[in-house]
Formats: structure tokens, C-alpha cells, sequence
């Protein structure tokens, strides 16, 4: 039988995680959410703002046509995935000649022609197949009315020189009729939190939800939702009318917890400053994130000192061991579970509660972002018709109990006067189906 941990140091740890604001109390739930709200609607209006709350130009009130194919892309990273999509009258999606690649510029560096050049050569197998393309494009990128979208800068250690600023659709088309496919009717740009709204508003098409959120929580994290034009104050000449979906970015979010801990861990970052929300939650930055704490935790005399020199020698944990060693904390080819065999049992379980704490803050605060959104589309008052919330990502699928500790801080986000129903669901392949889906509806 495992014991507890001991008075003693339990309060000394709760002290230091409350100090730190690495306690999952740290998070004023309610009060978050209300700043990611101003935060938001300062966004739409142009003013300055943590989050840009960007304008897709895709709108959701087209049905997806029966049968009709598209091209679909998905540059997810360093892979790129190329398939033929359609749907079925039921909106069953058929894939098909899907094919995997090495992201261009991934492997070596290239310069612009050479990307695109290499980006057309994964296409003209189906060129001739479909007339439009849908692309998930997911790398920061200014969206045009004409739904294309031009690179900003890339991410994810892509190295092809010349391509930020242009624009990424057209470059294509060009490079494809270089190459000497047919010239496609029409090219959309998206990112993925955007195919994943699009995939979620397809899935289920035998239910009635009032409104679609898309939410990515695995190695980034950010938004989407329907907003309607009138409130997109920033942009002029929109047709009052209608509605688009709005990529929020709300890994960028600047309004959330901030501790000495994180204001460290950021100092550290190669990007200091930028995308603050995102490292106290995703995938790329939390079990990084449990070690620094677990090491600040081990200066400030939380362990003992035979744990302390064990924990200052672990050099790095990714988010998979922290919740390997959640999900089986002796296990010895885990390096906090090979860690925790050589200190002492009260440290063992000191060191996974700070994990917990950390996972569970994270928890807070994807639910004060999914929380402010689901305030913003003023939706979901009737039981009967909840939001759609589709969800993409590992860390939100796959760390211990994730779900459950999100819905859980949702309700006390949105408080008893603010009731809303949703229901969070998944969609396999959502970037490559809510790319075609793009493409074939706009």
C-alpha cells in the first residue's frame, strides 16, 4: 500500500506551488475567462490586444456537395500529408491515394523556388484529379479576402528562405502549372484549428448543435469559432449579414497566470515573451515545464537534499514521460519513474504531486480559453442543442485524465448564471476532411 505524503512536507510543496502560482488555485477561473472576453473583443475591433482574433474569410453556411472531389493538403509540420477527399450524402468522407511527406525545407535548407517547386511535385500525382485545393496550412500566415494566405514566418524549424510574406496558395498554383498540371479553379488557405471546426460541423450531421468551436490542444494550442461580421469591427466592407469563422490565436492569450516560475521558464525560451498561454499548457512546453518547477521546487528546500542533486541531474523530461510517469510512476524506463526508485518515498511523492499540479493548472486553463469562447458565440442555452466543440490534439486526448479535469474547470468558468451546454468531440484525419470541406464550401 503506498503511503502519503508527510505533514510536513505536503504543506511546505503546497506552500511553494501556491507561491509560485503553480497551484491549479492559482487560476481565478471566473475572472480569466472575463479577461480573455475583453481580450477578445478588443481584437475584433482593432485595438491592442494579446489576441489577434484573425479573420478566415471561411463561412459555414454552404452544405458540403455529395460526392465532388477536392484535393486536400495538410502541413502540419515537418510532415505534409496529399489525399483525394469527397463526402457521401451522409457525410461519410471516402480518402483517397493519400500520401506522406517530408515538409520541404524540413531535412535541408531550400529557397522559395525550390519550396514550392517541391511542394507542386507531392501534388501532380493528383493534379488532374479534382479542380480545387483545400489547404491546412499551419504556420502563422496573414489570410487574404480571397482566401490565401501569406506566410509570415515559418515555425517548426522549416528552413526555406524567401517565402515569408508571399503568398502561399498562388505560389502553387504557379509552381503546379510550371509543372505542367492544369491550373486549379480555386485554392483556400486554412489553419488547423479552422479544419478541425469544419471536420466537427460534418461529423455528426444526424444532430442539431446550435454553433461549432474548433479547439487545438496538442504540441500549440489555439481556437476558432463563428463570429459574425457586424462584430469584426477591424475589418471594413464586410457584408453585415453574414459570419466567418475567426482563428483567435489564443496561444498568444497574455492575461493568463503569470508566476516567477513562468516568467523563468519563458526567460529560457528561444522566443521569450511570445505565446505565453501556450507554454503553461501544450504539448511542447509542459513536461519541460514540470521539470523546471520540480528544480525550483528542489533549490527552495521542498526535497530532500538526496532528491534535490537527483532532480538538478535530470537535463530533460518531454510531456510523454510526464504522463508515462503519471499513468505508472514505478516504471524504470521512465526518467522520473528510474528517478524516483533512488530518493526517498515522501520526495517520490512530492515530485508526482508537483507534476499533477502542473498538468491540473494546465487543465484550468484551457478551460478559462474554451470557456471565453463558448461566452462569445452566445450560444448554447437551450440544453437540447449544445456547441459542437471539436477537439484535435494528443494533449487533450492523451494526458491522464485531460478531459475530464477540462469539462470539470469549464462549469466553474462559466458559472451558474452563465450556463451553457456543449459536448466535445474528436475527428479523425480533422485537417485533411476540414481542408476539402474549406475548399468545397467557400
Amino acid at each position: 500500500m503506498g503511503e502519503p505524503m508527510s505533514p510536513r512536507q505536503r504543506a511546505t510543496l503546497d506552500r511553494f506551488l501556491r507561491r509560485k502560482r503553480m497551484h491549479p488555485a492559482a487560476v481565478d477561473c471566473v475572472g480569466v475567462t472575463n479577461a480573455f472576453l475583453q481580450e477578445m473583443e478588443r481584437g475584433l475591433a482593432g485595438a491592442p490586444s494579446s489576441l489577434p482574433m484573425i479573420p478566415t474569410y471561411i463561412e459555414t453556411a454552404r452544405a458540403v456537395p455529395v460526392g465532388e472531389k477536392v484535393i486536400a493538403l495538410d502541413a502540419g509540420g515537418t510532415n505534409l500529408r496529399v489525399a483525394v477527399v469527397s463526402f457521401d450524402a451522409q457525410g461519410k468522407p471516402a480518402i483517397e491515394e493519400l500520401t506522406r511527406h517530408r515538409m520541404p525545407g524540413s531535412d535541408a535548407a531550400i529557397d522559395k523556388a525550390e519550396f514550392f517547386r517541391a511542394l507542386a511535385e507531392v501534388v501532380l500525382p493528383v493534379a488532374r484529379r479534382a479542380q480545387s485545393i483545400g489547404f491546412c496550412f499551419s504556420y502563422p500566415a496573414d489570410i487574404t479576402p480571397e482566401k490565401d494566405g501569406r506566410l509570415v514566418q515559418f515555425t517548426k524549424e522549416i528552413k526555406a528562405s524567401g517565402v515569408d510574406g508571399e503568398l502561399v496558395g498562388a505560389n502553387l498554383v504557379e509552381a503546379l502549372v510550371a509543372a505542367g498540371a492544369p491550373r486549379p479553379s480555386r485554392i483556400v488557405l486554412v489553419n488547423d484549428t479552422v479544419t478541425t471546426l469544419l471536420a466537427g460541423r460534418n461529423a455528426l450531421p444526424g444532430r442539431r448543435f446550435d454553433d461549432f468551436m474548433g479547439l487545438v490542444c496538442g504540441t500549440g494550442l489555439n481556437a476558432a469559432y463563428v463570429e459574425r461580421n457586424e462584430r469584426i469591427r477591424k475589418t471594413p466592407g464586410l457584408d453585415a449579414g453574414g459570419s466567418q469563422i475567426v482563428n483567435t490565436e489564443s496561444g498568444s492569450f497574455g492575461r493568463g497566470v503569470r508566476g516567477e516560475i513562468d516568467d523563468l521558464f519563458d526567460a529560457a525560451m528561444i522566443n521569450p515573451g511570445k505565446y505565453r498561454h501556450e507554454k503553461s499548457i501544450s504539448g511542447a512546453y509542459l513536461g519541460p515545464l514540470c521539470l523546471f518547477t520540480a528544480q525550483c521546487a528542489a533549490r527552495e528546500g521542498c526535497f530532500s537534499p538526496t532528491a534535490a542533486r537527483a532532480i538538478a541531474d535530470l537535463h530533460a523530461l518531454t510531456t510523454h514521460d510526464m504522463n508515462d510517469f503519471l499513468l505508472a510512476p514505478d516504471d524504470p524506463a521512465n526518467p522520473l519513474g528510474a528517478l524516483c526508485a533512488r530518493i526517498p518515498a515522501d520526495d517520490a511523492r512530492g515530485l508526482y504531486v508537483t507534476c499533477e499540479s502542473v498538468l491540473e493548472r494546465a487543465a484550468a486553463m484551457v478551460a478559462v480559453n474554451l470557456s471565453a469562447v463558448l461566452l462569445k458565440t452566445e450560444k448554447g442555452r437551450d440544453p437540447r442543442y449544445p456547441v459542437c466543440i471539436a477537439v484535435d490534439g494528443t494533449t487533450f486526448w492523451q494526458l491522464r485524465g485531460f478531459r475530464g479535469r477540462v469539462e470539470s474547470y469549464m462549469r466553474s468558468c462559466l458559472g451558474v448564471r452563465r450556463e451553457r451546454a456543449w459536448e466535445i468531440t474528436s475527428v479523425q484525419d480533422a485537417p485533411l476532411l476540414g481542408a476539402a470541406i474549406a475548399a468545397l464550401t467557400n
